[in-house]
């Protein structure tokens, strides 16, 4: 019996170190259905957040280009309207300076009086202020009247004289009056310096 007593003796131990190398080693688990459901969820939001800065990029670039678009088109306004004007008072100005001889015919028959009757000086009289009264509206005014300062810009010096009760640069006599609409000049006023 002494030999069976330590067999079972031996099998006791053998079984004493197998469950004592069980509870110092660490078995690997399988993954619990929680553990399972974190990191499925972890993995569910990293997708979710990639696709939505996927997106936001998207947005971004599509903001963008409507932005520009919309900066596009509001210059492209701007630019047509400014157009738009500048025909607009080329072509009235062009419009004017067709008809400034018809004014400059009027002038000259006011001024010559060659045997005119009253009425008929009147009458002349009537349709240039008419004349005037048209330009008036369109916007063009008369420019280069004796008394004022000679500029180049706006004048054209076809004769000096030497005059000593008039200063220098001023116009002493207007041979062709000159006409501008707001800025732009129709027509440069002819006149006599003084130098």
């Amino acid at each position: 019996m002494k030999g069976k007593e330590k067999k079972e003796e031996k099998q006791k131990q053998a079984q004493a170190q197998e469950e004592q190398t069980e509870q110092t080693e660490p078995v690997e688990q399988p993954p619990q259905p929680a553990e399972q459901e974190a990191a499925k969820e972890t993995s569910e939001a990293d997708e979710t957040r990639q696709a939505l800065e996927a997106l936001q990029k998207d947005f971004d670039k599509q903001k963008d280009l409507l932005l520009r678009t919309a900066a596009e088109y509001e210059n492209f306004r701007k630019r047509t309207e400014r157009e738009k004007r500048a025909i607009y008072g080329d072509a009235t100005a062009a419009a004017v300076l067709t008809i400034l001889p018809i004014g400059d015919s009027l002038e000259y028959a006011i001024k010559a009086k060659d045997g005119a009757t009253a009425e008929y000086q009147k009458g002349l009289e009537l349709m240039q202020n008419q004349f005037k009264e048209a330009l008036n509206k369109l916007g063009v005014e008369p420019m280069g009247a004796p008394g004022e300062e000679f500029n180049p810009e706006l004048h054209n010096a076809v004769a000096h004289v030497d005059d000593d009760t008039v200063a220098d640069n001023i116009i002493v006599e207007v041979f062709q009056t000159g006409y501008k609409m707001g800025d732009k000049v129709i027509r440069h006023a002819m006149v006599k310096v003084a130098n």
